[in-house]
């Protein structure tokens, strides 16, 4: 488990890699491509995303942000109103169901006092940020709204983007033992290009340029969605807590691929939640049972791109999934025992309707039933350390957009694709032998069958489709530490986080046409990782960070013929708070890549043609002023 709280406004704010970057276990990717989105992998799951984030359960305030079907997308999020970031790493299944080899929680800011914050940013590349933050009201009713701006070039040709944000967050509470939150979150981005991948060649020879057909085919997303949700938490009495939470979710999306037939996406998705939960605890023992149920619903549609002009219909099929988990989970203290054990089932249904019949029906459904359990036990050995061991479950259905891209062209669903179903074991250790240090040590062994696995066809170049991997052992080591200290002749207090990540992932059975791949390294994840950063804060409002990253060598494609090398990346900000009156002004500075350094953002696994690499930028920086009130 892994906890970050920002700690500053000297953050550029552009992608939530800006906070897990010290998270051992977990690598993430594509940064600047924000037609792509961030690509985040815990513990290798996630890594097979082609675009947004998979195999990774997202909430946001306690409410699901991933939809049924495992997709999820941080791009209606503003990185501004994030007050707490937890990381759970491996599978999670018997309390989050489908599609939580790992887990990202999201706290966003709450009302503590009246306030108006007003901020302004630009750096390299044409970018430029504009945020405006309000809260007001009482302990018994208050609010907090955002409204954000933000706009780039980008650093490669055909990567710009423009992005408006509206967030809303309110708190009530009626008597002494019910909390009721609302929130309401707007997002607009009427363009997000997509440079596209590049060959070898084609990045010795000009970085900053795009692919030559992605330029043709002007290869862009443009995105608005609308979200709204209450959730509710009543103290019964001082043993029972009920939770609720319940949400509508509307997605519209249109996007540009850089290829003829199908090459235009327009898709319209609904999706609406609700779930909840009863707590009960009595002395040494807390019990939690509850249910989830989520609907979601995708018209989507495709036609030819005609350099970027719409033609014909290619696709018009109506996709639902339906979910519904219920689970029990139990905590009981012993002495210095703690031991946890969870059990879910959870019910799916997926159904396509072909409502383009000149070819054929190609409509159907399938149903996905699975039981997860887990099971832990921790020891606290010695004072203010712990050992523990567990053992858990997860399962990964393929999300409706990879359903539907079927490899052969046809309509409705690819039935050959299977869900990923994995089994994680668990050791650690975590403590504190001196104040101000703390420390967390995890080993794990992971199982899977089925691996989800991108890969690309030469007739849709840029175009995912995915098959499953026979079977993959994933090995590691993960390593944190934290620790606060001041020196006697500096005014002012140091604090240093490191992480290290060991990762052995390989396939132990897969094997297609074009080759047996089996004892293979697993593409798209690094073999070791390194952070380490340094922050130095005074009381008279100076502040400054240091980061320094390690990326090791990974590989591109499943053949294991194209390593693409490792990186090492050193990002500065500082900032500077003033009081004046009742005025705070906190001017802010970064630089990012300090080195210079040559690396490549992202690799796009298995591309047809050799075109993995999506160069990253060299040296570029930011800056820009907060004003509080």
């Amino acid at each position: 488990r892994y906890i970050a709280q920002p700690e500053d406004a000297a953050r550029q704010q552009l992608a939530l890699q800006e906070f897990l970057f010290d998270a051992s276990g977990v690598f993430t990717q594509n940064a600047n491509n924000f037609s792509q989105d961030l690509r985040i992998s815990i513990r290798g799951f996630g890594a097979r995303s082609a675009f947004g984030i998979r195999g990774i359960k997202l909430l946001v305030d306690g409410i699901p942000e991933t939809t049924p079907d495992g997709q999820g997308q941080l791009d209606n999020l503003n990185l501004g109103i994030i007050d707490r970031i937890e990381v759970i790493k491996g599978p999670s299944a018997s309390l989050y169901g489908n599609a939580s080899g790992g887990v990202i929680a999201i706290t966003t800011a709450d009302y503590t006092k009246d306030y108006l914050t007003l901020k302004a940013g630009t750096g390299s590349y044409g970018f430029q940020q504009y945020q405006a933050t309000g809260a007001f009201g009482t302990d018994k009713a208050n609010y907090v709204l955002h409204g954000s701006f933000a706009t780039s070039d980008g650093f490669r040709e055909q990567s710009g983007f423009e992005q408006y944000n509206v967030n809303g967050k309110s708190n009530f509470r009626v008597g002494e033992n019910l909390k009721i939150t609302g929130i309401l979150n707007y997002s607009n981005s009427p363009e997000a290009e997509d440079a596209g991948g590049l060959t070898l060649e084609d990045v010795t020879d000009n970085r900053r340029q795009a692919r030559g057909q992605n330029v043709d085919f002007g290869t862009e997303e443009e995105i608005q969605q609308l979200k709204i949700g209450a959730s509710a938490q009543w103290d019964i009495n001082d043993q029972l807590t009920l939770e609720n939470y319940q949400f509508y979710n509307y997605r519209d999306f249109n996007g540009l691929l850089p290829f003829e037939f199908g090459g235009i996406i327009d898709l319209q998705r609904n999706y609406i939640g609700h779930g909840t939960s009863l707590n009960y605890k009595i002395a040494s023992n807390t019990l939690k049972a509850g249910y989830d149920i989520g609907f979601q619903n995708d018209n989507r549609r495709r036609f030819f791109n005609l350099e970027g002009d719409q033609g014909d219909q290619t696709l018009n099929q109506q996709e639902r999934f339906t979910s519904i988990g219920v689970y029990v989970i139990d905590h009981f203290t012993l002495n210095k025992w703690l031991f946890t054990g969870g059990l879910r089932y959870d019910y799916n249904q997926i159904e396509v309707e072909d409502r383009l019949l000149g070819n054929g029906d190609d409509s159907g459904a399938i149903v996905l039933n699975t039981v997860n359990p887990s099971i832990g036990i921790s020891y606290a050995w010695f004072k203010n350390h712990r050992v523990y061991t567990s053992f858990s479950s997860s399962f990964e259905t393929p999300a409706l957009s990879e359903l539907s891209a079927d490899p052969d062209g046809g309509q409705g669903f690819n039935e050959t694709l299977d869900p990923q179903h994995a089994m994680n074991y668990e050791i650690g250790f975590k403590g504190s032998p001196i104040p101000k240090l703390n420390y967390q040590l995890a080993l794990f062994l992971i199982d899977t069958r089925d691996d989800l696995v991108p890969f690309e066809l030469e007739a849709f170049p840029d175009r995912t489709f995915f098959r499953n991997a026979g079977r993959t052992r994933r090995q590691g080591i993960e390593i944190e530490a934290q620790y606060a200290f001041a020196i006697p002749t500096i005014v002012g207090t140091w604090n240093a986080t490191a992480s290290y990540t060991y990762s052995d992932f390989e396939y132990r059975d897969f094997v297609l046409p074009s080759g047996d791949f089996s004892g293979n390294v697993l593409p798209g994840i690094p073999r070791s990782t390194a952070s380490l950063q340094l922050r130095y804060g005074t009381q008279k409002g100076f502040h400054a960070s240091v980061q320094s990253s390690f990326i090791g060598r990974l590989y591109a494609n499943d053949s294991n013929e194209t390593l693409v090398e490792g990186y090492e990346l050193i990002n500065l900000r500082m900032g500077y708070a003033i009081t004046l009156d009742k005025v705070q002004l906190r001017p802010y500075f970064g630089l990012n890549n300090l080195l210079d350094t040559t690396y490549n953002d992202n690799v796009r696994i298995n591309a047809f043609g050799g075109r993995f690499f999506e160069p990253a930028p060299g040296i570029n920086g930011y800056g820009g002023v907060e004003v509080r009130f």
